[in-house]
């Protein structure tokens, strides 16, 4: 009796082995050249490695095609990143990771996708997190109104419980979002989700997470603050070598207020008062040589412009006040034309 089973694993057997050796390739290894190709440079590295002697020179050739193919690779990362193409960003990192010698950048990569994508998602559930708050009060409101349309109505399966439970839920996970974005110094969002938390649950209010909140915006606060003043002083400085007199009065009123104070204040308020004070002192000087050859109306706006620059200046008070005295006589003689 033939028994089948048998004879066809033989057949196979002959088979295979006759592939086998007319294809002496079917189960070759990759050569270096057709890894680095493949630019799974790696395994390229470790074959040069494993023949004695070791090629200097192609390990080296290896080794910087390796480094310029990563450096691409990371930058292609970085752009998915920044698009918030997480998936893709995962996809390449792991080729990389596959096919490049092991660096801790990887790692680092790695914790900055998932750090990004964790980041985006905790925004969009706290936007979720607070509409459903807002449609939860909607809901009570509806609830409340058919109770007051149907008060006689005898209910066996009430709504109210069930919302309950809702509100208690969500306020356990509004509280949630506001303690993941303290972490994250994200003090506005802390802000609105723990209010709407202890709005919904007031059992849940705990001061030393207002107190977080209060200081993280203080601190953000202040932040902004120095990021404005060092601006203004930034532009002020420009406008005094630039001697741009409009934006030097405009930006000086702005830096002589509260919040803005210190020592760069005070020394950029001096420079920009003493270069006012020059400025108007060249337009005085003018302005009385103007009014001594009879140009008063040039004489005026002269001093009008110093006094622009220096209001407090009593001598140019007094000079424009007897120019403007001399124009308006000089105008009551000048006939008019009909």
């Amino acid at each position: 009796m033939i028994n089948y089973p048998t004879s066809l694993l033989l057949v196979c057997g002959t088979l295979l082995l006759t592939a086998c050796a007319s294809s002496p390739s079917f189960f070759a290894y990759p050569n270096t050249q057709q890894l680095i190709e493949q630019h799974r440079y790696q395994q390229a590295i470790d074959q040069i490695m494993a023949k004695t002697p070791i090629d200097q020179v192609l390990l080296l050739k290896v080794k910087k095609l390796a480094e310029a193919q990563r450096q691409q690779q990371i930058k292609k990362i970085s752009l998915l990143i920044k698009q918030k193409k997480w998936g893709q960003a995962r996809e390449s990192l792991a080729q990389l990771h596959d096919k490049q010698p092991k660096l801790a950048s990887f790692s680092r990569l790695k914790l900055l996708i998932d750090n990004a994508q964790l980041e985006e998602e905790r925004l969009i559930n706290t936007q979720q997190a607070l509409l459903e708050a807002n449609l939860l009060n909607i809901k009570f409101m509806q609830q409340d109104l058919s109770d007051r349309i149907h008060h006689n109505r005898l209910t066996w399966f009430s709504n109210s419980k069930s919302l309950m439970a809702q509100k208690q839920q969500l306020a356990e996970k509004l509280l949630h979002l506001s303690t993941q974005a303290l972490i994250v110094k994200d003090y506005k969002n802390a802000q609105k989700t723990y209010e709407k938390a202890i709005e919904l649950d007031h059992k849940l209010g705990a001061g030393e997470i207002t107190q977080a909140i209060n200081e993280g915006l203080s601190h953000q606060n202040n932040e902004a603050i120095n990021e404005r003043q060092n601006s203004l002083i930034k532009q002020l400085k420009s406008a005094i070598s630039k001697l741009n007199f409009d934006d030097i009065l405009k930006i000086q009123a702005i830096l002589s207020n509260e919040p803005f104070h210190g020592s760069e204040v005070e020394d950029v308020l001096i420079r920009a008062k003493k270069t006012r004070q020059q400025h108007a002192l060249k337009l005085d000087a003018m302005a009385s040589k103007e009014y001594r050859n009879g140009n008063i109306s040039m004489a005026v706006t002269q001093w009008q412009q110093a006094l622009k620059l220096t209001p407090a200046e009593i001598s140019i008070q007094e000079k424009l006040i007897r120019a403007l005295k001399v124009q308006h006589k000089l105008e009551e003689l000048t006939p008019s034309e009909e």
